[in-house]
């Protein structure tokens, strides 16, 4: 089904959306708006979730998967020789969410009213996927980059012998089983825990079940800290914890 209409409309908004996302980065002061350096590139994945969302709108062909992700691992590794928390790239996901209601809620009025609940659930869901992915990716950068500036690449460590040679992603995932594994991926691909159930038919409570036991075997206080200790990132202020049943994409 295609939502031309809104699409149509939802492309015009993106400078506008834009505006207002930076605006909110600022007011809260992250450094992804107050940095000249970083900016640059928070804007470009800003944008480039948005067009997403106009192409799933569109029923046009998606984007190149494997060229975004390469990109939001050098995003993520830039962001991490700059000193910035990766929580703040989590932060800047729900912030974009919600600088972009007000042009959403206005773009699904361009479709009869009986197509305006799909046209919202699309749009939903192509900017998790989109978020969701890119912030894998930069974690995984990020993770790199760490990993780098600690004592080289994992293979040098290895090949050199030198304590911590095991990644920190490995070591944090050694103590998981694999559908705890699986469920703390979906979390960093920004899905709800419903989301997580339906990709993984198993129920809701069970998904919670995993996570709890995913926050213990971490020491993790929240899906944030989860995500952030698996991967070995480097911790700094965290976003709000997410609320369990919430749909937005919040992270």
């Amino acid at each position: 089904m295609h939502y031309h209409a809104t699409a149509q409309f939802l492309k015009a908004s993106i400078p506008e959306v834009v505006h207002s996302y930076r605006t909110a980065l600022l007011a809260v002061r992250s450094p992804l708006a107050t940095r000249k350096d970083a900016w640059p590139k928070c804007r470009e994945q800003a944008q480039t979730i948005l067009e997403d969302c106009v192409t799933a709108l569109s029923g046009s062909q998606p984007p190149e998967a494997a060229e975004a992700r390469r990109y939001s691992q050098l995003v993520g590794a830039d962001r991490a020789s700059q000193g910035i928390a990766m929580a703040e790239s989590i932060r800047a996901v729900e912030i974009l969410w919600s600088a972009m209601q007000p042009a959403v809620r206005k773009a699904v009025q361009c479709e009869p009213a009986a197509r305006q609940p799909s046209a919202q659930l699309l749009i939903s869901t192509a900017f998790r996927s989109s978020a969701g992915n890119r912030l894998y990716a930069g974690a995984i950068g990020y993770g790199e980059a760490v990993n780098r500036g600690a004592g080289g690449t994992a293979d040098e460590a290895a090949e050199a012998g030198a304590p911590g040679a095991v990644p920190a992603q490995a070591a944090a995932y050694a103590e998981l089983s694999q559908r705890e594994r699986e469920v703390l991926d979906g979390v960093a691909r920004a899905l709800t825990n419903g989301q997580i159930a339906r990709e993984l038919g198993i129920q809701t409570a069970t998904v919670k079940r995993h996570l709890n036991n995913v926050y213990g075997k971490l020491q993790a206080q929240s899906r944030i800290d989860a995500v952030n200790k698996a991967f070995g990132l480097v911790h700094g202020r965290s976003g709000p914890e997410e609320d369990q049943g919430a749909e937005p994409p919040a992270r």
